[in-house]
């Protein structure tokens, strides 16, 4: 678990060091009062409780988020993710459908370092010969990444979250600990206020 956190880690700075490279001559920033959609597809080490077994997956989701200032964004999020293991004939996969705030902290700038914290409601599911179960739960979780404007309205997103899950199941209280590691593709429409130009 250490090693694939401190692993995460790593590539998430060195992709932002070489997007800080690449991208030198984009003159991009956030924009109060414009719209912001992402698609997201990521990688998760979960390990539940009751034990059984820890799993590491790929989960791929989107988001749509309003900038109510360059500073902040608030976000509408999905998830949805295929666990990597079986009880017996039965599979399972979660989906989670919550909201978030993306706290911008160089906001006219075309590298965007952010803080994020969100939460909401989780579906776990599992199936076995076409029949599904659910059950509902929540989750919460925060994490950082950065913003890489590529173009004036659009870029890429590394992420790393950490992300703690509850929820019911066979009459047994469950919970989660997973750590995600994603990348996003966003595009910025709209606002108020115009970005630098380029020299």
């Amino acid at each position: 678990m250490k090693a694939f956190v401190k692993n995460a880690i790593a590539s998430l700075f060195f992709s932002v060091l070489f997007l800080l490279v690449m991208l030198a001559p984009v003159r991009a920033q956030v924009l109060a009062h414009s719209g912001d959609v992402a698609g997201t597809v990521g990688y998760d080490h979960t390990s539940f409780t009751p034990a059984n077994g820890p799993t590491s997956t790929h989960f791929f989701g989107g988001s749509g988020g309003y900038n109510v200032t360059p500073y902040i964004t608030g976000l509408f999020e999905y998830k949805y993710d295929p666990l990597n293991y079986s009880g017996g004939s039965i599979t399972y996969h979660s989906q989670l459908f919550g909201g978030a705030v993306r706290f911008n902290l160089t906001p006219s700038k075309k590298i965007v370092p952010y803080a994020v914290v969100g939460g909401g409601d989780e579906r776990f599911t599992g199936s076995e010969g076409g029949v599904s179960v659910s059950t509902n739960g929540y989750y919460v979780n925060f994490g950082g990444g950065a913003s890489c404007y590529m173009g004036r309205n659009w870029g890429v997103r590394p992420e790393v979250r950490y992300e703690r899950q509850a929820f019911t199941w066979n009459d047994m209280n469950a919970t989660g600990n997973v750590v995600d590691v994603s990348g996003s593709f966003f595009y910025q429409f709209g606002g108020t206020g115009t970005a630098k130009k380029k020299k």
